[in-house]
């Protein structure tokens, strides 16, 4: 059967919207629908793992962005010429344009959050099935992790399948007793973040002191039920629905888009209680830390750090020199680095607020000091990171 060629084109939303994932997908392709043509829009209330409408393998429609579990009806209606992006399978040799966050930078946002809180242990917890997004995920960690001298916990899936709740949390707890402590674990969703937090708090771990938990997705229902207030990634999604329609529009419009997997910037960790902590046993260096990180963007020199912690200049170079491999100023600089990103993902304040908000005297430092650690302008992340441009 033909494809429709009436305007506006015809697109079939095969995206759950019972999670943040799936709802945040779909906001990302009402930013690009509203600054490009209008579509004629299916879509319905759905789980992750609803089946596909079946009249998809007979529809006259333009185009799909799916998140189908099987892509069967998706695989029939791409022979028959209409145009398919998915969401769903992380796979080698994809076949349809597929788009996710970028695992690599997922892990390593994480990783890097806990080294800078000074932990030399990491933990990972894996997800049932052979799923691709999680084995890059495991390896990227095994990477960024991994170095002489640090401890790695591995568990391939939270728990065994087909047991209760309380069997599941007696075997996490079992397993919370025979890590090395204190130590940073990455699970994979907040829904496992959940029952990590539930198991430490019945085995009497304490968090974030003697386990620290970051998830990924940062659904902030889910982050704040949980035991102890859930830091997670934000896996900035609403730019995965963006380049999902950007890449749809093309494909519709005739050109060619090649099958193959697209990866989209991820945001950063955002600290709550279960993270927000400082892993070192030196209790002066602890609070030197904790200073220069909550007083980045008003210090006007380490000095003030060092009065604070009671410690000579000297003395204190040499602790953070020794203990956390970076001087006092390069950790003012990391902490106002991360207020910067903060303010541009998360606010739509002017460049000439960021600078006033983040310590800098002129917009010109600003952008000289953002562009020397990321590489671009803040203007450019902004733009990159928000809106896929």
């Amino acid at each position: 059967m033909r494809r429709r060629s009436s305007k506006p084109p015809h697109v079939a939303l095969t995206i759950e919207t019972s999670k943040v994932y799936g709802r945040e997908i779909l906001r990302g392709i009402t930013r690009y629908i509203r600054s490009h043509e209008p579509w004629s829009i299916y879509t319905s209330e759905r789980g992750q793992d609803d089946p596909d409408p079946p009249w998809l393998a007979k529809w006259q429609g333009d185009g799909i962005i799916t998140r189908s579990l099987d892509m069967a009806w998706c695989r029939v209606a791409q022979r028959r010429g209409i145009a398919v992006v998915s969401l769903r399978h992380l796979v080698e040799k994809p076949d349809f344009p597929t788009i996710f966050p970028d695992q690599d930078k997922i892990v390593s946002r994480v990783v890097s959050h806990f080294r800078e809180r000074g932990f030399e242990n990491f933990g990972y917890i894996g997800v049932d099935g052979n799923r691709g997004w999680e084995r890059l995920r495991r390896q990227a960690f095994l990477r960024f992790a991994g170095q002489p001298g640090v401890n790695i916990a591995i568990r391939p899936q939270l728990v065994k399948p087909g047991l209760g709740w309380e069997e599941e949390e007696e075997q996490l707890a079992a397993w919370i007793a025979t890590l090395p402590k204190p130590i940073g674990v990455m699970v994979n969703h907040d829904t496992q973040g959940i029952q990590l937090l539930d198991a430490c708090r019945r085995a009497g771990t304490r968090v974030p002191d003697e386990v620290s938990v970051v998830s990924v997705d940062n659904d902030p229902v889910l982050c704040e039920i949980a035991a102890v207030p859930l830091s997670s990634l934000n896996q900035q999604v609403q730019l995965v629905g963006f380049r999902a329609a950007e890449l749809l529009a093309r494909m519709m419009q005739g050109r060619k888009v090649e099958a193959k997997n697209y990866f989209t910037e991820p945001g950063e960790v955002v600290v709550r209680q279960s993270s927000d902590v400082i892993a070192v046993d030196d209790e002066r260096l602890a609070k030197a830390i904790r200073f220069a990180r909550q007083n980045a963007c008003t210090l006007k020199g380490v000095e003030e750090v060092a009065r604070a912690s009671g410690m000579s200049r000297r003395a204190l170079e040499k602790k953070f020199t020794e203990r956390i491999g970076r001087t006092p100023l390069e950790e003012i600089h990391l902490a106002r680095f991360h207020r910067v990103k903060q303010l541009l993902l998360e606010t739509d304040y002017t460049l000439s607020q960021i600078t006033e908000l983040s310590g800098f005297k002129y917009q010109e430092y600003l952008v000289r000091f953002f562009r020397n650690r990321s590489g671009m302008t803040p203007g450019e992340f902004r733009r990159k990171t928000r809106f896929g441009l």
